[in-house]
């Protein structure tokens, strides 16, 4: 399957408006009080996979108001009709200028066991987007029929200001899958032979 990535990042954005339409996201009221100050969320998830068994990662870094930075991973085919238009919903996402994190608990599941958040048995070096340089990336991973995908997302004064998202199979190996480093102004991945660049 083949996405043209201007069409892939609009698809992206508006899947992050739309969950925050029907409910998905918490609210983004301007932050007051411990909301201004810095602090993380870590978690693991358990994540089932479209029966083609490939997850869509994408990620922005901010170039003006026209592109916050964000994240998105989609794992399942899933869609909700928003203004008469059918928009695709991500199982995590989040962006730069909100401060909370995206799951579709629907879809994953919390897990107690942790997977190491290093690029260690991926390819490298890894592949960097900034403002001056692409400005976005977009990948198909293959995967196996589930995934297990950790987050460690920062926040201050209301926004997202780092993040690392690692991935892997759900199975007896856990082999690695992705490993992302984002942050508004700079993105970094390592991935397996499995993925590819979808523009």
């Amino acid at each position: 399957m083949r996405l043209h990535r201007g069409i892939w990042i609009a698809g992206t954005a508006a899947a992050c408006l739309a969950s925050a339409a029907v409910g998905v996201h918490p609210s983004s009221a301007a932050p007051t009080g411990a909301a201004t100050r810095a602090s993380t969320v870590d978690g693991t998830y358990s994540c089932r996979v479209r029966r083609q068994h490939f997850v869509l990662l994408s990620g922005t870094v901010t170039m003006g108001q026209q592109q916050p930075g964000l994240f998105d991973l989609i794992s399942v085919n899933k869609s909700v009709v928003k203004n008469g238009a059918t928009v695709t919903v991500t199982q995590f996402g989040f962006s730069a200028p909100r401060s909370n994190l995206h799951v579709d608990k629907s879809t994953c599941s919390r897990v107690k066991k942790q997977i190491p958040l290093k690029s260690k048995g991926l390819s490298g070096p890894p592949e960097t987007v900034t403002p001056s340089f692409e400005g976005h990336l977009n990948q198909r991973c293959n995967t196996k029929d589930r995934v297990l995908v950790r987050i460690r997302l920062t926040t201050s004064g209301g926004h997202s200001t780092h993040a690392l998202v690692a991935v892997r199979n759900d199975d007896a190996k856990h082999k690695p899958v992705a490993f992302w480093n984002w942050s508004p102004q700079k993105l970094s991945s390592w991935s397996a032979n499995g993925c590819v660049d979808v523009s």
